[in-house]
């Protein structure tokens, strides 16, 4: 039953079984009902043969009889005759009738188009002449005929039927044990076929041992399926190969601190490393087969400087190429190489190094070299200055006392000469010259200040640590800052407000004096070219507190401010939001090593949009780092 079920199921798979039994039988019942069409086409023709037969029978047999019987009146003899008649095969009545209308009857009368009627004339002879003295009218059933045609169908289709049904199940049966049944195993297997499963082999469940058409087609199979395992093992072992040199190549070109773009002759991307995707946000998948302006618009290369390269074949470096990043500028160098295979270009890689630190770094020794040469010349200055302004200021105390009433020997003189020193006295006070003097001394002390403050900025450190009045070294930072020449050129430092905040009585510190000072005159001068920039009044704002172990200094501005990104890279080397020429960037920098590294001390800044800037500096009272000859 269960092998039953399995041939005749209607799922797709028994679909073969059922097409082989249909066709079975449709061909065993064409052939049958043709044969049966012949045989019983012939068993009627027989039958009909044997019918007339029996009629002609009757002819030569029964009618000389009856003419004997009917010449004498024997009315037994007659039916008896007739009796006979009917016991012939399939004879349905027989009739005598006289010229007279006598009729004698035997049989039974039915539907004469299902009879075959045969009169035979009933002849008397005598010794000189013949009499007609009746017909014999004899009726054969040709519906027995067909009657016994149907039952012979009936019979054939029955058993013909069940015949070739049962042969059609065996024949479906043995087609399903020796093929059907292997081809579901071999579509079951197939199906769920994978990578995985490549390794187990196609097996058939076969009675026999002797190899037929279907064990043919497995060994083909399995030896196909080795054969694509074979191939798929090369082929993996030939693409780890391959993924194994395209990882390293991929490792080397994004471990490169450069911004490497591969691009077709179209401009189209084909490559992109891991520094233009920091530099962009968008990952290869993203970007490629795209137009380099539409996923790189702010590269410092142009389309038409990329097709300069890939039409010459030859290399376009572009130098120092500027990029406006917000309010900063950064500096890229670029190289375009032409890409070539077989002597044809295929494309171009564009290859962006960050030159921003090396432009500023030259900018800083072109500063620095200035620096030095405006160093020494005002160092030369100062000293040239210093003789002159010393003779001015002696000789300006030497008249002020040369014209005071109050020594002896001004009015002795003036006595031996004729003159009033108290007139002389009030002619000077009274023309103002008295004031004038006392202003030539107080901007000759201011200048002799001044110079004092460029000789002590400018005098080579001697890397020795000294007790330092924090608030009196702001204040002279203040007014080296007043007198310097770029704040003089581009701002008015004399209209800055400057409030100052010093608690009293705070310890001094010990520090390297000219060191701070850079410190304090490096922000203070960054300070004033932020409010430079604005509308409303600038001021300062200078505090100077005590803590434990500490003192901590305030200077604070009402400049614009600081987004929170310049914020946290405000104290980074190089740094600089100002325009090409106006600063090198190391200003903080080289403020936050002098305060940290120098006297383990800490600066932070304090900055927000449109509310300035505080930058805070906390000296200990004792640096925890002492650089004395340069050494810890």
């Amino acid at each position: 039953m269960a092998t039953s079920s399995r041939i005749f199921r209607t799922d797709a798979s028994g679909r073969l079984g059922r097409k082989l039994l249909l066709w079975i039988l449709l061909g065993s019942t064409v052939v049958t009902v043709l044969g049966t069409m012949v045989q019983l086409t012939i068993d009627y023709r027989k039958d009909k043969e044997a019918m007339l037969a029996q009629l002609d029978q009757i002819r030569t047999s029964r009618v000389s009889s009856l003419t004997s019987a009917l010449w004498h009146l024997d009315e037994v003899q007659i039916l008896v005759q007739l009796e006979g008649v009917l016991e012939l095969r399939d004879m349905r009545f027989a009739e005598v009738i006289t010229p007279e209308g006598i009729r004698f009857f035997k049989g039974e009368r039915g539907d004469e188009s299902t009879l075959l009627v045969q009169k035979y004339p009933l002849q008397y002879r005598s010794l000189d002449r013949i009499d007609h003295i009746g017909t014999l009218v004899v009726g054969a059933d040709e519906g027995a005929l067909q009657r016994r045609l149907l039952d012979k169908i009936v019979v054939i289709v029955i058993t013909q039927g069940v015949q070739i049904f049962l042969v059609a199940v065996l024949i479906v049966f043995i087609f399903y044990m020796l093929v059907t049944r292997h081809l579901r195993r071999m579509a079951s297997y197939t199906s769920g076929l994978t990578i995985d499963r490549l390794q187990e082999p196609m097996t058939l469940d076969k009675l026999s041992s002797w190899p037929d058409e279907i064990d043919t087609v497995v060994r083909a199979f399995n030896d196909m399926r080795e054969n694509l395992l074979r191939d798929i093992k090369q082929r993996e072992a030939a693409e780890k190969k391959l993924k194994d040199a395209e990882g390293y190549i991929r490792n080397i070109l994004d471990s490169m601190p450069s911004i490497l773009v591969s691009v077709d002759v179209d401009g189209r991307v084909t490559q992109w490393n891991q520094q233009a995707v920091l530099r962009t946000g968008l990952s290869p998948e993203k970007v490629q087969g795209r137009a380099l302006s539409e996923v790189f618009p702010e590269a410092p290369v142009s389309k038409d400087q990329i097709s300069s390269a890939i039409a010459s074949n030859l290399p376009v470096k572009i130098a120092k190429a500027p990029r406006a990043e917000g309010d900063l500028v950064e500096y890229s160098d670029v190289t375009v190489y032409p890409l070539t295979l077989n002597n044809v270009v295929r494309g171009a890689v564009i290859r962006i190094d960050d030159a921003t630190e090396r432009v500023r770094m030259e900018e800083m020794l072109i500063q620095s070299e200035k620096m030095v040469s405006v160093g020494g010349l005002a160092a030369g200055m100062a000293h040239e200055i210093n003789n002159p302004l010393a003779g001015i200021l002696q000789n300006g105390q030497v008249i002020r006392n040369r014209i005071s009433p109050d020594l002896p020997a001004n009015r002795k003189l003036a006595e031996d000469l004729g003159i009033d020193m108290d007139l002389v006295h009030t002619y000077f006070e009274r023309r103002g010259v008295l004031r004038m003097m006392d202003s030539i001394m107080e901007s000759g002390m201011r200048a002799a200040r001044i110079v004092e403050n460029m000789l002590s900025f400018s005098r080579k450190n001697s890397l020795a640590v000294a007790e330092v009045d924090i608030p009196a070294l702001l204040d002279r930072t203040l007014e080296l800052a007043a007198n310097d020449y770029d704040l003089k050129k581009k701002y008015d430092f004399r209209k800055i407000r400057i409030v100052r905040e010093y608690d009293p009585g705070l310890p001094p510190v010990l520090c390297e004096e000219s060191k701070v000072q850079q410190v304090f005159f490096n922000l203070i001068r960054n300070g004033a070219q932020a409010m430079a920039s604005q509308d409303r009044d600038p001021c300062f704002i200078l505090r100077v507190f005590g803590g434990e172990g500490e003192v901590r200094i305030e200077i604070e501005d009402n400049g614009p401010g600081m987004t929170e990104e310049l914020r946290k890279r405000v104290f980074e080397p190089f740094f600089t939001t100002k325009r090409v020429g106006e600063g090198t960037g190391l200003g903080l920098s080289v403020s936050y090593f002098l305060i940290v590294e120098n006297h383990g001390g800490r600066i932070e800044v304090e900055s927000a949009p449109g509310k300035g800037s505080v930058f805070i500096i906390h000296l200990p009272l004792i640096p925890a780092v002492q650089s004395v000859g340069g050494a810890e």
